[in-house]
């Protein structure tokens, strides 16, 4: 009975799981010895221990804290002896490899495993191991809240307590970032979260594969084609001179715009403000995120219809990762090519983009772009803006951080004709589009992305620049198209249905081409309403940090 006085104490509960969290977490120093390893399981031992008795206390009833109390320690007890049981037999613990073994078995060898490990023997040691560990952090427990303490004591003990949690939080921030530990695998619950999350990640990927790989397409253009999509990073329309921007930060498309060429589409967002979402979005030829798994990306579809297919990518590079970007076996689906290496800037991985003799190509090519920090972005022959050219009320700091961004602009401005420059003699379309904008003190102190949710205007971060180039010998072929993009310039377009758009474009049919979803057919075309509309539809997971360049 004694033991139950945890369920509605939360001064005896306190200690007691920090004592759990320990033992759970604690077996990761098994997997990753190290001085860094100790310092992460005590600090989010501690740390978790905290937040569990803090949602124990804002509890409103006996009954629901008893409850909670209960369904916690049993969990910290189950995913602690699985944890070791895995560690003394296979030498592992909880991860994607033990879940994907586990949820992908079939109910025989489940049957043949639990009858060659779950042995007595087995059962009784770790049966008397937790209930060891239960009784001694309870009697510890119980120990602490026996001795008395006087005022000044009490003072001592909580301004500690304040110290140490202060401490560790810093000591944490500190070892995570300079040390790049994975903080999610020192702490039980994170970890098997983390993992379990991948895992739903892998079947997504899986199934995402056989969708590329089983697309049915063709070609029905008659005429050779190179069609170049080229995807920027953090690009605000209202830092752009072809919206109106007063900085003259894109003279080279301007000139193209004024000869007719290029035609610059003024009301077009992007479904998310995150880079990985945002390019998923894009790839994907689903309706905002119904059915992303099992529908196909758009280049497996132009590798389908005959077309060689490149991808060169200044954020992301193929590896092994689960993350639709990289993954090696998903990306061997989609692409001939892919680059292997990153780009100090982009125009250097322009200049290396192949030339091929096939009639039919596609292009893809993702830039840095407006990638904080933006004076990173760009050599130093673009660095024309200044501080001083801004009359704004905002600081020194603020005014240097906007003329930076406007140089990206004016190299980005270069990029793109550069790309236009290489591809001009052939029959080709381009169209560029960013992965979502960017905020830069347009109110306040709001900066960046990643909170238009939470933002004053949400424009700044998901309107975005499309534009879309095409050669003298596609104009003179298409007349219909040149006239129909002419027309839907104010057209309110979102970046979930480019996919649809880039394949009407190219004259390839297949039963995935939704025509409605492309602004330059007859069909009804509904693009999208209000930016809240665009925010309630949520996002992916996609581990974007693990996978994205890390700049220095």
């Amino acid at each position: 009975m004694k033991y139950c006085k945890l369920l509605s104490d939360y001064k005896l509960l306190l200690p007691f799981l920090f004592i759990l969290n320990l033992f759970g977490n604690g077996v990761w120093l098994f997997i990753q010895p190290s001085v860094l390893s100790v310092i992460l399981v005590i600090v989010l031992s501690a740390l978790f221990a905290v937040l569990e008795v803090l949602l124990f206390r804002i509890i409103p009833t006996s009954f629901l804290k008893a409850v909670y109390a209960a369904i916690l320690i049993i969990l910290h007890n189950v995913v602690g002896i699985v944890d070791y049981f895995l560690l003394y037999h296979f030498g592992s613990v909880i991860d994607l490899y033990v879940l994907n073994t586990v949820l992908l078995t079939n109910e025989g060898e489940a049957s043949e495993f639990a009858n060659t490990y779950i042995t007595i023997p087995t059962i009784v040691i770790f049966f008397v191991t937790v209930v060891l560990v239960n009784v001694i952090a309870y009697k510890l427990t119980s120990y602490l809240s026996k001795l008395r303490y006087t005022l000044w004591t009490i003072r001592i003990a909580a301004l500690l307590s304040i110290v140490f949690l202060v401490v560790n939080s810093a000591l944490f921030v500190l070892f995570n970032i300079s040390a790049n530990a994975q903080t999610p695998m020192h702490q039980a619950f994170l970890r098997v979260g983390r993992e379990y999350a991948r895992f739903i990640l892998g079947i997504h990927i899986d199934e995402l594969l056989k969708a590329c790989q089983e697309v049915k397409a063709v070609s029905t253009l008659g005429e050779p084609l190179k069609m170049i999509v080229i995807i920027g990073e953090s690009h605000s329309v209202y830092h752009s001179s072809l919206y109106g921007y007063e900085k003259e930060t894109y003279p080279l498309l301007q000139e193209r715009e004024k000869k007719g060429e290029l035609f610059v589409m003024q009301q077009a967002a992007s479904a998310h403000d995150v880079t990985s979402p945002a390019m998923w979005s894009i790839f994907s030829l689903d309706s905002m995120g119904v059915n992303t798994n099992q529908t196909p990306f758009f280049p497996a579809v132009f590798k389908a219809a005959g077309y060689r297919t490149f991808m060169y990518d200044n954020e992301f590079l193929k590896n092994d990762m689960l993350h639709v970007m990289t993954n090696s076996t998903l990306s061997d689906a989609m692409y001939d090519k892919r680059n292997t290496h990153y780009y100090d800037y982009d125009g250097n991985m322009v200049d290396d983009l192949p030339m091929t003799e096939d009639s039919l190509a596609m292009y893809i090519v993702h830039l840095t772009g407006h990638h904080f920090e933006y004076a990173k972005r760009y050599p130093k022959e673009f660095d024309i803006f200044k501080y001083t050219d801004y009359k704004s009320s905002h600081s020194k700091e603020k005014k240097e951080v906007i003329a930076s961004y406007d140089n990206c602009s004016l190299y980005n401005d270069f990029v793109i004709d550069s790309v236009i420059k290489k591809f001009e003699a052939d029959n080709t379309v381009v169209v560029y589009l960013a992965d979502h904008g960017e905020e830069l003190y347009e109110w306040g102190d709001n900066f960046g992305h990643m909170s238009s949710k939470t933002s004053r205007d949400p424009s700044y971060q998901l309107r975005i620049p499309l534009l879309v180039w095409l050669s003298a010998s596609f104009r003179e072929y298409h007349p219909d198209i040149v006239e129909k993009l002419k027309s839907v310039r104010d057209m309110h377009i979102k970046t979930d249905d480019i996919s649809h758009f880039l394949i009407d474009i190219a004259g390839i049919e297949t039963d995935w081409l939704n025509k409605n979803r492309s602004f330059i057919t007859n069909g009804e075309y509904k693009g999208w309403n209000s930016y809240q509309e665009i925010i309630s539809s949520g996002g992916i997971y996609t581990e974007e940090g693990t996978n994205m360049r890390k700049f220095p």
